[in-house]
């Protein structure tokens, strides 16, 4: 038979054990609610970074198509002036050539 001060014993040994193990269960549970918290920081923060560098992106091409426009407006200018002499030119004949 069991001797009553054992079975008391047993008792107060269970719920300890009881809690033990509801610990060790809730300190699995933090730490893998840890990794997915930091995995969702380091994803959110990647995300951040490739966002800044499509608006860098977008900035350098903004900037190319500004100075290909001016370099297209100033060969046409140069054409037009080039076209200008080219049409006195073609007024006058040059005989002695």
């Amino acid at each position: 038979m069991v001797r009553p001060i054992d079975l008391q014993d047993n008792l107060s040994k269970t719920q300890a054990a009881e809690r033990m193990n509801q610990i060790q269960k809730q300190q699995g549970e933090m730490g893998q609610r840890q990794v997915a918290d930091a995995l969702k920081e380091k994803t959110s923060a990647e995300a951040e970074k490739a966002k800044a560098t499509e608006k860098t992106d977008m900035v350098i091409i903004r900037k190319e198509q500004d100075k290909e426009s001016r370099n297209r407006k100033g060969k046409r200018e140069k054409n037009g002036k080039r076209d200008e002499t080219d049409n006195e030119s073609s007024d006058h004949l040059d005989l002695k050539g």
